[in-house]
């Protein structure tokens, strides 16, 4: 009877469920072996792992405003004609493939947090403060955008860069 009982719970351990929008990474002893859709699945308990992302989320990131020492930390750059800005941008984006997203990087939303900040002060720092501030904004955000979604994919991060946005820029 207890051994029933054990067997069970084992198999009842083994039942998940993937949402609407999201994928399931089954790993059979650790290598991946297959992708799962939406629905009530069964994976072989101490056998299979399943990672369940969500791949229609966009998903937001902050860079230069989660805190007073950040702030000073990432937000501060110099522009191309040698004047000091703070800069905060909102990094909007979404997962596009759960396989890279998961075992490509060790952290991917840091990597891409690291990545929109380098993006972000390359462009700053070769325009001009007048264009980062006033007139050139749009440029600024769309060339930010172009380069971080170069480097995430020179990562192979699984991940689709939708929008930049600069929230605050002062001299």
């Amino acid at each position: 009877g207890l051994v029933l009982v054990l067997v069970l719970v084992l198999l009842g351990s083994g039942v998940y469920k993937v949402g609407p929008g999201e994928i399931g990474v089954v790993r059979t002893f650790g290598r991946e072996s297959g992708k799962m859709g939406p629905g009530l699945r069964f994976r072989i308990p101490l056998i299979q792992r399943v990672d369940v992302v969500n791949v229609e989320t966009i998903r937001r990131l902050e860079v230069g405003f989660r805190d007073k020492q950040q702030i000073l930390d990432e937000a501060q750059m110099i522009t191309g004609d040698a004047n000091i800005v703070e800069v905060q941008m909102i990094v909007q984006y979404r997962v596009i493939d759960p396989t890279k997203y998961l075992f490509r990087l060790r952290d991917p939303d840091e990597t891409l947090r690291a990545s929109a900040e380098v993006a972000l002060r390359g462009v700053v720092g070769r325009t001009g403060i007048d264009d980062v501030i006033t007139t050139g904004r749009e440029k600024v955000q769309d060339e930010t955008r172009d380069w971080l979604q170069q480097l995430v994919d020179s990562y192979e991060s699984g991940i689709r860069v939708t929008e930049v946005k600069l929230q605050s820029v002062d001299a």
